[in-house]
């Protein structure tokens, strides 16, 4: 296009426009470059009336021109909102309002997209003419009205043909619809009025109207359903899920309050949908946690509903993963009498031991042992220790006269099922010290990484400690490295060595153990005194530093202090029974591998466990 008549079009200069045109006609039928658009679409795009008006009464075929997008300066004109321009360009070709562009769009629908009330009633106009279908009227205009909430042009469209509220789209959606999930209140409130029933229409997605209402949280609009049309909170989707689902699945926690009040006094909230979940379950699986609370304290709903696996709402909640926020509403369910569904069980059967676990509670705990008295006739009368009979226990037998028994009862096959036991929970012990050990070179490295009091960001001393100088934190430094380099020398010597017999196993796990109780104790020294850096040292908080060594030393001592005593005992029971073994003639030295294997099993065995 020449760039005169471009530059004229675009600052509607009618003067050089006229004497283009009048030197060379066949101008007005250059295009631009970019977009092929005529000197009727730049007029029609920049509102040029007086250029417009001289070029459709030259060329009134041009009203009907496509740019490369199909565009006709009618598409300009109506994007733009001219209503002057539109009517100058029908009144010189009226076919052209019909024509798509290539997003499938014609005039009318760009009117109405735009809310350009005026543009929609000149079009309108020309209808009664020409009839809706040459107009470019068709059922797309009061969809996408409706959609982006033009309000006016709705209502004009309304009024000129009522049965457009009764249309559908492709996927099943009438006007009430989209104008439900955009959440234009007053349109819904129109088309309601119009007609009340259209709030029982379902699309084919299997949704009413007040369905995509709820799903976006449009709560005006659920009152004026509330009103106007109650019997639609009833009505529920293709899931069977109800209203209440609905605000709970997408998290809606006004949307949920005002169904509850709205429908006060029914079984709606009660229902569960196709898997048998109610609301609750929906709540507790989505996490939405205050809308749960809310449903347990605030209305009526039976807490422990199953749903068709069985599960209750409970149940969910303590399969999730562990949280301050699952552990507060944990406690809401129990408070409201809460249960789990095991917990409905009858005390008939909940007080039945299933064979295994009967099993188990004989092998692996000495509270329920057969023990056999010899009567004066040699006879062997069963007896049973047991929580139960305790006390007749304490009535008929010493604990000296229990361990002078033992040999009695201990027979072959519960010496090697034992055995078993005690091999494998060594294998078990050297497996946790690994974690334990892995676990403490984690944190201490990380403490190392980041030491506390932080480090200077800036300057010659960047990334250097702002405490450094303080004993508090050369004390943190040294016990955080001991307890680092320990704990990573534990794993890889327990890594490395495969040891093949007991007492060397033994003797790996006892090192092993004492070492980890090095690592830990440094690990606690070093967090001690990494609290000691960061905390303030005025005299009103010196209560808090004397708490922290008294609660930190005071614990890990106790501990260690009772595990010492604990392994001394053992120690000592051990020599006893090594003793009592040599006084009964038995060459220890020539058994050596067997007495390893017997001797912490039987000269613990009374009590069920042994330290090491």
């Amino acid at each position: 296009m020449d760039p005169k008549l471009y530059l004229a079009v675009r600052t509607n200069d009618i003067t050089t426009f006229s004497s283009l045109v009048k030197e060379n006609e066949e101008i007005l039928k250059q295009r631009t470059a970019d977009s092929l658009s005529t000197p009727l679409h730049l007029a029609s795009r920049y509102g040029c009336t007086e250029i417009v008006s001289d070029i459709v009464r030259l060329c009134p075929d041009m009203v009907s021109a496509e740019d490369k997008y199909l565009q006709t300066p009618v598409h300009e004109a109506c994007r733009q909102d001219n209503v002057v321009i539109l009517k100058l360009l029908l009144d010189a070709n009226s076919s052209a309002v019909c024509k798509l562009n290539l997003d499938g769009k014609n005039a009318c629908l760009l009117a109405c997209s735009h809310g350009h009330l005026d543009m929609v009633k000149l079009l309108l106009n020309l209808s009664e003419m020409v009839g809706p279908v040459a107009a470019g009227f068709d059922q797309s205009c009061i969809h996408i009205a409706a959609s982006r909430g033009h309000t006016d042009v709705v209502r004009e469209l309304l009024n000129k043909w009522p049965e457009l509220t009764q249309v559908r789209d492709d996927n099943g959606n009438s006007p009430l619809h989209l104008a439900c999930e955009r959440g234009h209140r007053e349109i819904a409130w129109i088309l309601l009025r119009r007609d009340p029933n259209l709030g029982l229409l379902y699309n084919d997605n299997g949704y009413t109207p007040l369905h995509l209402a709820v799903m976006n949280g449009k709560v005006s609009i659920l009152k004026d359903f509330a009103s106007s049309t109650p019997s639609s909170l009833n009505l529920i989707t293709g899931e069977e899920e109800t209203v209440f689902h609905l605000a709970v699945r997408y998290g809606w926690h006004d949307a949920l309050e005002f169904l509850v009040h709205a429908s006060n006094g029914t079984n709606l909230l009660h229902c569960q949908n196709r898997y048998g979940n109610t609301v609750l379950h929906l709540a507790v699986i989505g996490k939405r946690y205050k809308m749960a609370e809310f449903l347990i304290n605030k209305t009526e709903m039976d807490i422990n509903a199953r749903n068709s696996e069985g599960v209750t709402a409970l149940d969910i909640l303590l399969q999730s993963k562990d949280s301050a926020e699952n552990r507060q509403l944990e406690a809401t369910f129990i408070r409201a009498g809460g249960r789990r569904s095991i917990q409905s069980v009858s005390p008939v059967a909940s007080n039945y031991v299933s064979p295994v676990a009967s099993s188990l509670s004989m092998s692996e705990l000495p509270n329920q042992i057969e023990l056999s008295e010899i009567t004066e006739n040699g006879n062997h009368e069963p007896y049973y220790f047991s929580p139960t009979n305790s006390g007749k226990q304490k009535k008929y037998q010493t604990k000296r006269k229990v361990e002078n028994l033992s040999h009695f009862w201990y027979s072959q096959s519960n010496r090697e099922k034992h055995y078993e036991m005690h091999r494998e929970a060594t294998v078990n012990a050297r497996n946790t010290i690994i974690i334990v050990a892995v676990l403490i070179a984690t944190v201490t490295f990380a403490a190392g990484i980041s030491p506390p009091g932080g480090v200077y960001q800036e300057g010659t001393v960047k990334g250097e400690s702002m405490v450094g100088k303080t004993t508090a934190f050369k004390v943190f430094v040294i016990s955080n490295n001991i307890a680092l380099f320990t704990s990573l020398s534990i794993v890889i010597v327990l890594v490395s060595i495969i040891p093949f017999r007991r007492k060397a196993h033994k003797r790996l796990l006892t090192i092993s153990h004492k070492v980890m109780w090095v690592a830990v104790a440094f690990m606690a020294t070093g967090y001690v005194a990494g609290i000691w850096v960061i905390l303030p040292h005025s005299r009103e908080m010196q209560w808090l530093s004397v708490v922290l060594l008294a609660l930190g030393g005071g614990s890990l001592g106790t501990i260690f202090i009772g595990l010492n005593v604990m392994m001394v005992e053992h120690w000592l029971r051990k020599s006893k029974w090594k003793k009592t073994r040599k006084e009964e003639g038995v060459d220890v030295a020539a058994d050596n591998e067997k007495e390893s294997q017997n001797s912490d099993i039987e000269s613990s065995y009374s009590k069920g466990y042994h330290s090491y």
